[in-house]
């Protein structure tokens, strides 16, 4: 990643709501999916293991996100979406599934399309804020983001 590239995602981290950290780490799982898929039509196994390796790492930081405190029903329904499409992901990468793959890129794209509506009226609904310092959380999701870019 370029020296350009790595700040514009710091400063889009920094500056991202709790609901865009989210849907950061959907766009970057998507193209970590989606660089998999390619790499898969390619026969390129070294790529395909790497971006799937990270694909599984977002999901794992999606997972550790999870507040069953604020909304017990929803934690549980990401947390199996989460666990199912692991499965998904796996399986397609073990058998060389490219539809399957490509399905799980689908959902991926609706549930962040979700998340991208429920930040935009979030944002409506907020008066504009002063600029936040960046927090620890935002540097671990920078850290998530960043490790194979």
């Amino acid at each position: 990643m370029t020296s350009n590239a790595k700040d514009y995602l710091h400063a889009a981290v920094a500056g991202a709501s709790p609901v865009g950290l989210v849907v950061l780490l959907y766009e970057r799982l998507i193209t970590d999916l989606t660089r998999a898929l390619t790499a898969m039509e390619k026969g390129d196994t070294e790529t395909r293991v790497a971006q799937i390796n990270h694909a599984f790492l977002i999901l794992g930081q999606l997972e550790s996100a999870l507040d069953s405190s604020q909304a017990p029903e929803a934690a549980r329904t990401q947390a199996r979406f989460y666990s199912v499409a692991r499965g998904k992901i796996l399986e397609a990468h073990l058998k060389s599934d490219r539809k399957l793959l490509e399905e799980q890129i689908v959902l991926f794209n609706d549930v962040r399309t979700a998340w991208e509506q429920v930040d935009s009226a979030r944002r409506t609904k907020a008066a504009p804020a002063a600029h936040r310092e960046p927090t620890d959380r935002n540097d671990e999701e920078l850290e998530t983001l960043n490790a194979t870019a």
